[in-house]
C-alpha cells in the first residue's frame, strides 16, 4: 500500500510539473500582454516613413493582447494596438491594429495597415519585465529603432479604439487625415506622411 500511494504521489507530481511548465516563449508572451507600454522610440519618426522629425518628441503606446490559448492556457500570439502622438500637439497622432507573434524568443509585429512597416525584435536585443520592455526592433527594409517603454497604468485608448473616420466632399483633399485599412488613422504630420506613402 505504502509503495502504491507513493507512485501515485510521484505521477501526480509528473502531471502537475508536466502542465504547470511555461515554454521561454510563452513565458515572453505572458510578459507582453495586458500591458500599456509607452515611451520613446528612438529615430522612429526620422526614418520610419521616410520623413524627418526630430527626435524624443513623439511617443508610442503599445498594447498587445493574447489569442490563440494551447490546452494549457498559454499563448504566444495574439492582437495589439499602437498610438503614436506628439507631446506637443496631440493634433498629430496615429493608430494602427496589429497581429503579433513569440517566435524562438525573438517578436514579430505585423501592422493591419500595409502601409506601416512590419517589424522585428531580435531576442538578443531586448529585456522585458513586468514594469519596462526597451531594446531595438528592426524594420524589413533595415532600418533600426531603439525603444525605452515603461508599463501606463493610466493610459487611455479612448481617442484611439474604434476610429473609423469617413471623408466628405469637403475633406476629400484633406491631406492631414489619413483612413487606413482596418481602423488604421492618423492626423496632422503623421497623416500627410502616411498619405504621400499610401499615394505612392
Amino acid at each position: 500500500m505504502k509503495k502504491f500511494y507513493f507512485y501515485a504521489m510521484m505521477l501526480m507530481l509528473v502531471g502537475f510539473t508536466m502542465t504547470s511548465c511555461e515554454t521561454e516563449d510563452e513565458m515572453i508572451a505572458r510578459k507582453l500582454t495586458g500591458v500599456d507600454w509607452e515611451g520613446n522610440l528612438n529615430t522612429y519618426y526620422s526614418n520610419r516613413w521616410g520623413e524627418e522629425y526630430l527626435d524624443g518628441e513623439y511617443r508610442t503606446v503599445w498594447r498587445f493582447e493574447a489569442e490563440y490559448y494551447d490546452s494549457y492556457g498559454n499563448a504566444t500570439r495574439g492582437y495589439g494596438y499602437e498610438a503614436d502622438y506628439d507631446i506637443y500637439d496631440r493634433h498629430n497622432k496615429a493608430y494602427s491594429p496589429f497581429t503579433w507573434e513569440v517566435r524562438n524568443s525573438n517578436i514579430y509585429i505585423y501592422y493591419d495597415d500595409r502601409t506601416w512597416n512590419d517589424v522585428r525584435i531580435d531576442w538578443r536585443d531586448y529585456s522585458l519585465s513586468y514594469s519596462r520592455f526597451s531594446g531595438t526592433m528592426y524594420d524589413w527594409e533595415d532600418r533600426v529603432y531603439d525603444f525605452d517603454l515603461y508599463a501606463n497604468d493610466s493610459w487611455r485608448w479612448d481617442d484611439y479604439y474604434y476610429r473609423y473616420y469617413t471623408r466628405g466632399a469637403e475633406d476629400a483633399n484633406d491631406d492631414s487625415v489619413y483612413i487606413g485599412e482596418k481602423g488604421a488613422f492618423a492626423t496632422g504630420k503623421f497623416a500627410k506622411t502616411l498619405n504621400k506613402m499610401a499615394n505612392k
